[in-house]
């Protein structure tokens, strides 16, 4: 099949979309399929691995806002025009079900006889909130769009359950993927050989996200301040880059822990898997608008426990993976009760790392995620 992978949010915009559109490419090009990504007309930094694979990167012209990541010139142009992108596809698979490039491939794919698909990853008008300000007076033109597309394919029942307000095209769930190969559990000589790469000593406790209000950072960092009275050995690797960056320093400082905390600021991607590996407990405080979470996936193929927050599509893989503990959002109690749970009972940590790992193997490795896209694309071509 030749197939088209459309978004605005393609790198160099970096979360979970960027991500899985990425994994999505690499998978169905080494199973034999043309792939090109089309996006916004910006350096990427993935130049080089796309061409490698043979993906094509075709870049859509238009100033993209610096603020929202969206193709502000494609948001006033016909579909028609979006078209001439998509020549040479069978199958149009656009991302991110609220944005001008996803939403005028989806119309432009449906009329020129294309099979087309759209995967929302988003449950709520906060998943990105400064795009739903901008927008919000145009939500009426969602459902005129939406209902282009032959399937659309949720990230979880939760996004399924969101999407479905806005159109009655059949939605099929098919979750995130993560790559089982880089990330998996390290042996102890491999965690104490990146500890001391890193400068750390006794157990780790991880944070991987944007550092937004919506994520939780500060609830975690207050939650973990009862943690270091009761444990010694322990330091919170929190990653990630965002807006709080600055204050959740100043808040460490202020909790007196700076010496507990290690900010590391963006990480690349190569460099997550030996991050993930060390971890003793993974957290993801988030306090709304969890589609899925691809970091908890990470964490469970690197067979470490989680703790996260009920939210969203979170609840869906944990607990259909027991795989870790869930706990209200913004409940700074409740999670450090669950982190000194793990912490203190060995036995139970490393059932839920285990349980993590196989549900990666039997469901959320992209090498079965990727049959299933597989499958909705000969559906929707059946449909042509």
């Amino acid at each position: 099949m030749r197939i088209a992978l459309v978004s605005d949010w393609y790198y160099p915009k970096i979360g979970g979309v960027a991500s899985h559109i990425h994994s999505l490419a690499l998978k169905l090009a080494g199973r034999g399929h043309e792939v090109s990504i089309v996006t916004n007309d910006l350096e990427t930094g993935k130049e080089g691995e796309l061409a490698e694979y043979g993906i094509e990167l075709v870049r859509v012209p238009g100033r993209v806002s610096p603020v929202l990541g969206i193709n502000l010139g494609q948001s006033v142009v016909s579909s028609k025009e979006m078209g001439s992108f998509l020549q040479d596809c069978d199958v149009v698979h656009s991302h991110h079900a609220f944005t001008p490039l996803a939403l005028k491939a989806v119309k432009a794919g449906r009329n020129m006889g294309k099979a087309t698909l759209l995967t929302t990853h988003s449950i709520s008008f906060s998943y990105e909130s400064r795009l739903w300000e901008a927008l919000g007076l145009t939500i009426p033109l969602f459902s005129r769009y939406l209902k282009y597309p032959h399937e659309i394919i949720a990230v979880s029942r939760a996004a399924g359950a969101f999407i479905g307000h806005f159109t009655d095209v059949p939605v099929r769930v098919i979750p995130n993927g993560v790559d089982d190969g880089r990330f998996r559990p390290l042996s102890r000589e491999e965690k104490e050989a990146v500890k001391d790469e890193l400068g750390l000593e006794g157990r780790v406790v991880l944070y991987v996200s944007r550092m937004s209000p919506r994520k939780g950072p500060h609830v975690l960092l207050n939650a973990f301040q009862d943690i270091t009275r009761s444990n010694d050995d322990v330091t919170l690797l929190m990653v990630g880059s965002g807006e709080m960056l600055p204050f959740l320093k100043a808040q460490a400082r202020f909790l007196r822990m700076d010496d507990r905390v290690r900010f590391m600021g963006y990480v690349p991607g190569e460099e997550l898997p030996k991050i993930f590996g060390i971890a003793d407990l993974f957290v993801l405080p988030s306090i709304t608008a969890e589609a899925f979470g691809i970091v908890i996936l990470e964490a469970m193929a690197s067979g470490v426990p989680v703790v996260a927050t009920d939210v969203g599509g979170i609840p869906e893989v944990i607990r259909e993976s027991e795989s870790g503990l869930l706990v209200p959002p913004g409940n700074e109690p409740a999670l450090r009760s669950a982190m000194e749970a793990l912490l203190s009972d060995e036995r139970l940590a490393h059932r839920l790392g285990e349980n993590g790992r196989k549900a990666v193997e039997e469901r959320y490795s992209w090498s079965k995620v990727v049959v299933e896209i597989e499958k909705a694309y000969e559906d929707a071509l059946q449909k042509v």
